[in-house]
């Protein structure tokens, strides 16, 4: 058993095309023996976002602190602390922080096949 506390995680920063002032903390990374889990903590500062960008696990998203705006094919929706969002696969979709607060977001990736 280990314990991690997220204050203490550098993360790295998200250079790829269409990131904006987002933090990337693996909480499960990649496992030879688990292939169908994974999960991160993304740590998005105000006016920040991912791309928008589509692939083929499902995410299912926590809010864990702030404001985040979820745009998904034609839609917009803002969630929550503590709102959970379920994104099927090959949905594009895209985080953003509408506030001025910092975001956090438990992302939890499901790979299906």
């Amino acid at each position: 058993m280990s314990v991690r506390h997220l204050c203490g995680e550098k993360g790295e920063e998200m250079t790829e095309e269409g990131y904006e002032g987002v933090n990337s903390v693996m909480i499960q990374p990649e496992r030879m023996d688990v292939r169908a889990f994974s999960s991160r903590i993304f740590r998005i500062k105000p006016d920040g976002h991912t791309s928008m960008h589509a692939h083929p696990r499902e995410h299912i998203a926590v809010v864990v602190e702030g404001m985040c705006r979820v745009e998904y094919d034609d839609e917009v929706i803002e969630v929550e602390e503590g709102g959970i969002v379920n994104i099927p696969s090959n949905v594009p979709h895209r985080f953003t922080n509408p506030s001025k607060d910092l975001l956090v977001l438990l992302i939890m990736n499901i790979h299906t096949g």
